[in-house]
Order: C-alpha cells, then structure tokens, then sequence
C-alpha cells in the first residue's frame, strides 16, 4: 500500500476495504505476480544469505510472502501506515506458518529508530501515490538514510507523461487486462476514471530517474516494465 503524507486517520479512510485489495492489485495491476518473483529473482542474485530488508509500504504482505520461504536467513522490517492492512499480512503469514524474523511496524520510514539500517529495501507500487511537489523526493531520501552503502533499492511505480499519445495507447491496453479477465468494460472505465487516474501520480521515467541519483542511488536500471509500471534497481551510494 502507499506510504501517504501524515494526515488523516489511514484506516478510517483508506483507498479501498483491506479485503478486497489482494483481488483488486490483481485484475488492475499486470502481471502484479510476477513483479514481485523477478524482484525476487535479483535481490537472491546479490544479497548473502544473511540479510536485513526493509520493505516500505508492506501492506498485506506480498514482497514477505514472495521472499521469506526460500530464504530463511533473510529478516524482514515492513513499515505502513495502516493497521488494517498489516494485520490482514499477519494472519497470511500465520497461515503460510512463516518462519524466521518478521516485524511489521504501523508507521512511516521516518518512524524508524535513526540507528536502524538496512542490506537492501524495497519500495513497490507505493511512492507513485505521492506527488511530485517534493514528496516523493522525501520519501526517497529517508529510505536512503536507512540504508547501508552499496545496498540494492527496489523502486516499482507507475511512470509515464499523461498527455502523451503513448500514454493514451498503453492505457488502452491496459484497461483490457481487467477486461480480459471478465471485470465489465463499464466498470473498468469508471475505476480508471475515478480511482487510478486520480490516486496515481505519474511522472516521466526521467523524473524518476533523476529522483533517484538525488536521493543518492547509482546504477540505476530497469529489469521489468508491464504497461505502465517500471521496476528499477539501484545501490546506495
């Protein structure tokens, strides 16, 4: 889930019922499972066995659920600002019986003790919530500072420049993965309309590029791109 500017009370008013979000990520999002095994795939490519990771924005569990049962020395803090949701991941990780070190944290990554760093961390399907007024900036930056030097960073958001024509054509394709899916073609006008291009706050790869060498990562790279979301890689400088 997103990591929102600290206003309001997240549960009394989040983006949508804790329940139906797993289903919703799923039909709206492509190749949402995906994602999250090829972000597996690199982390076990450069972190040892024994790792530290913070996952920010850990909503209902999806990054631990994909990386904590193939790697057990691996442990996980996970940080998100609603209850509701971190609850909802710990009755999953009960069910799976997952072992090892797992603590969620209801909160923001400035909540975290300033001592507190990290082998690697995570930012996925969260920082595109914030807008570009500084916020998402801020975000990145205060992830940096948790993290150790040469620490791999996980960035996956939407990108891309509205008033493009590109942008209008992947739209399209986009709205018929939920389609193809048996979700009506009415009803995914309306949550386009009302819910996505509202909620989410696209910028140009270059932005998002730029954002992340300010924060203080280098050797950035794509590894992943489904419509219109990237997953990038950088290190801590």
């Amino acid at each position: 889930m997103a990591n929102p500017p600290k206003s309001g009370n997240f549960d009394k008013k989040p983006p949508m019922n804790v329940e139906e979000y797993d289903t919703f990520i799923r039909l709206f999002c492509g190749a949402y499972e995906e994602m999250f095994k090829l972000t597996h795939c690199y982390l076990r490519a450069i972190l040892p066995r024994q790792a530290k990771i913070l996952v920010v924005g850990a909503g209902t569990g999806m990054e631990i659920l994909e990386f904590a049962p193939l790697n057990p020395g691996w442990s996980f803090i996970g940080v998100d600002p609603s209850a509701d949701m971190l609850a909802f991941a710990r009755k999953k990780f009960s069910e799976k019986n997952l072992a090892g070190e797992i603590e969620l944290k209801k909160g923001y990554v400035d909540d975290l003790k300033e001592e507190e760093v990290f082998d690697a961390a995570t930012c996925i399907l969260v920082m595109h919530f914030l807008r570009d007024d500084g916020s998402k900036l801020e975000l990145l930056e205060r992830i940096s500072k948790h993290m150790k030097p040469g620490a791999p960073f996980i960035l996956i958001d939407g990108f891309g420049e509205p008033a493009s024509k590109d942008f209008e054509e992947i739209s399209v394709a986009w709205k018929n993965y939920p389609i193809i899916s048996g979700v009506p073609g009415e009803t995914v006008e309306q949550i386009f309309k009302e819910v996505i291009m509202k909620t989410v706050q696209f910028v140009p790869e270059s932005r998002i590029m730029e954002l992340l060498e300010t924060a203080g990562f280098i050797r950035v790279s794509k590894y992943f791109s489904g419509f219109l979301y990237g997953s990038w890689i950088g290190y801590k400088k």
